[in-house]
């Protein structure tokens, strides 16, 4: 790889591979597939889908070259395209989306009880149902917070949402499960 090509910007190397320069394409996929195995793998948790994943994830983007817009930045575009990778991926595999959003500790980390760690379990369990029965908008919108990371900006580029859209969607989100929380 070209010296020049390390310097440019993502979206200066995605306008050449727009015009099939593949040289500045592989920039990006070294400059992003290390981020892109250590995102997968903490989720999938299965080394060889998280490779396949991300290796489909960049043959889209390759594929779809041309119609990559530039008032985006690169980074959120590879999150959202992982993002349906990644579902799809579930729904092959037939695990729920919530499932990565909590991470069981081992049981030799715990001091509680086998009772209280079973009613954790169930409240995990419950909340990740309530999850599941939020409207598609909240629902997504509040992953991409909770569980992905991503600031209310990268999830209104997702979402192709203003910000206010996706504030008011998180607290509808929020407000609907403490609802559920304290009803129980």
């Amino acid at each position: 790889m070209e010296l020049k090509l390390r310097d440019k910007t993502d979206n200066e190397l995605m306008q050449l591979a727009a015009k099939d320069d593949r040289e500045a394409f592989a920039a990006l996929v070294l400059r992003y597939y290390g981020e892109t195995l250590h995102f997968l793998t903490g989720r999938v948790q299965n080394s060889e889908a998280s490779q396949d994943i991300a290796q489909d994830c960049f043959a889209d983007i390759w594929a779809s070259r041309r119609r990559y817009r530039t008032n985006f930045s690169f980074r959120t575009y590879l999150y959202a395209v992982l993002k349906h990778k990644m579902i799809d991926y579930i729904r092959k595999t037939g695990k729920e989306v919530t499932a990565f959003l909590t991470t069981e500790l081992p049981e030799s980390v715990s001091e509680d009880s086998p009772e209280d760690l079973f009613l954790k379990k169930e409240q995990k369990n419950e909340m990740a149902e309530w999850i599941e029965a939020l409207p598609p908008e909240q629902k997504k919108a509040l992953l991409l917070y909770a569980a992905e990371g991503m600031s209310y900006q990268e999830i209104a580029d997702v979402m192709q949402k203003n910000i206010r859209q996706i504030k008011s969607a998180i607290h509808r989100a929020r407000t609907t499960l403490k609802k559920r929380r304290e009803g129980r």
